[in-house]
């Protein structure tokens, strides 16, 4: 990889910093694009508007605001049902394998704005290294540096998982990516998956000893009156819990069940005090007061202002052409007929006064009147993934645990007929299948489930899933230039 994507590595942390002076003027910006950020990071208040200003950048429709959640990560899991009336030609061709055509700018945008995130996340560790300590309260330098460093994790991990082979495919000793630790212009090649996930591993075993003091783990009550009430809304951080879940999800992929399954019990054991299941009064509750994302849930998640009109001609549109729906069929198969299933009840949106009546995932859907506590959140990590990697680990060593697993999260989703405790192997790895694609539409999780697992059976293709598939190709710029 030559010069030309470094040369823009360089200076996207400028980005950062202008989202952050926009927001609250904490730094004097030089005229035209000059911008002091020698000036920026001699204050506490630099950091932290560095770090917000991360999280903003991760909520783009490029990233986790439309394309890595419901557009073309659950376009290419087949969450949806794609005909020439549904879905843009880009998310058609992108669905059919057709990577090279009309998708080609989307994938180039999917990783050009990720690494895009990356650049401003070495830059804040970067400046964290050489800052003076004494200007920052109590844990903050700390935490701030944990958080950092466990969304250097988060985000390579799913530029591996997109654009690397799977294990599953022979894939850990295959160059991947680039995995990206310093601010600057020098040229970083690919590096194998197994490599990759040696540094992902690092940046989150540092991270978590960065977290130990993190008030979610800690128990410490933060108020409004305590540094502003910075460290409050955790869940809306990479706090040390979202390490941990990282470390169960990358420790999967990788195929290390051990250690999976240890990170995933430590968020399992303390999922009733931290991470308890929605209540059915919030979930059943009138359209516009339903907590359709299950926050109470959420391990990690982003806050996205503009998340209705990344998603309005998508999935809640009268439109033609664009809109990604599904239909009773495919619903059918997916929630195997349950119409009682939370999920199937709740979380689906079928308009029928309009021309042509359409059905819509409605996890994000946000009506006016949406209280403040659901609007707007976006999940990344949730708990009931943990049970789901725990079960997968268990599935021969422990089988009945496994299946305790499982029925826990059915029971919690108003499933009342329990999984049977003579399953087999199979029929356990089968109905962990079932639970992923019934628990995350909208999250963008499917297409990475399906990797992993190198299945040939996928919703909606017909005959086995061609395996080159999987794997992403690299923007053509990147090509060009040697990568």
């Amino acid at each position: 990889m030559k010069s030309k994507f470094y040369i823009k590595y360089t200076l996207l942390f400028m980005a950062v910093l202008l989202v952050a002076a926009s927001c609250k003027k904490w730094v004097e910006v030089s005229p035209k694009t000059q911008i002091e950020d020698r000036a920026f990071f001699e204050t506490e208040q630099g950091f932290k508007e560095a770090l917000n200003g991360i999280y903003l950048l991760m909520g783009r429709p490029a990233q986790y605001g439309r394309e890595l959640t419901f557009g073309l990560a659950d376009v290419i899991g087949s969450i949806y049902v794609l005909d020439v009336q549904n879905g843009s030609v880009q998310y058609r061709d992108a669905f059919a394998g057709l990577y090279s055509g009309t998708p080609q700018s989307l994938i180039g945008s999917v990783w050009s704005n990720q690494y895009y995130t990356l650049a401003n996340v070495n830059k804040l560790l970067q400046e964290l290294e050489t800052a003076d300590k004494k200007i920052f309260k109590g844990h903050n330098y700390n935490i701030i540096k944990g958080e950092a460093l466990g969304l250097r994790a988060f985000l390579h991990l799913d530029i591996l998982r997109l654009f690397g082979t799977a294990y599953a495919a022979g894939g850990a000793d295959i160059p991947a990516i680039p995995y990206l630790t310093q601010y600057a212009t020098t040229i970083t090649g690919k590096a194998k998956s197994a490599e990759i996930m040696e540094k992902i591993s690092a940046d989150i075993t540092q991270a978590l000893e960065e977290l130990k003091t993190d008030p979610i783990l800690t128990g410490e009550t933060i108020t409004t009156d305590m540094d502003n009430g910075y460290l409050m809304n955790r869940k809306l951080r990479f706090n040390y819990y979202a390490v941990k879940a990282l470390e169960a999800r990358s420790m999967l992929w990788a195929g290390n069940f051990e250690k999976a399954l240890a990170a995933a019990e430590t968020l399992i054991s303390v999922a009733t005090a931290k991470f308890p299941w929605i209540t059915p009064a919030t979930i059943t509750a009138t359209e516009d007061a339903r907590n359709r994302v299950f926050t109470t849930e959420h391990i990690f998640g982003l806050f996205v202002n503009n998340v209705a009109a990344n998603y309005v001609n998508l999935l809640d549109t009268s439109r033609f052409q664009t809109t990604l729906v599904v239909n009773s069929t495919r619903l059918n198969e997916q929630y195997e007929n349950n119409v009682a299933d939370y999920r199937r009840a709740y979380l689906v949106r079928e308009l029928t006064n309009i021309a042509l009546p359409k059905t819509f995932f409605g996890k994000l859907y946000q009506p006016s009147g949406m209280p403040a506590d659901y609007a707007k959140k976006v999940p990344l990590i949730r708990i009931p993934e943990m049970y789901y990697i725990a079960a997968e680990c268990l599935k021969e060593s422990n089988p009945g645990k496994a299946i305790n697993y499982l029925n826990t999260v059915r029971a919690s989703r108003n499933i009342t007929a329990p999984l049977s405790v003579s399953l087999t192997t199979g029929q356990i790895d089968d109905e962990i299948r079932k639970e992923y694609w019934k628990e995350f539409p909208c999250e963008g999780q499917m297409f990475f489930y399906y990797k992993r697992k190198n299945s040939t059976l996928i919703p909606g293709v017909s005959g086995a899933y061609p395996a080159n598939r999987y794997v992403l190709p690299l923007p053509p710029a990147e090509i060009e230039f040697g990568f």
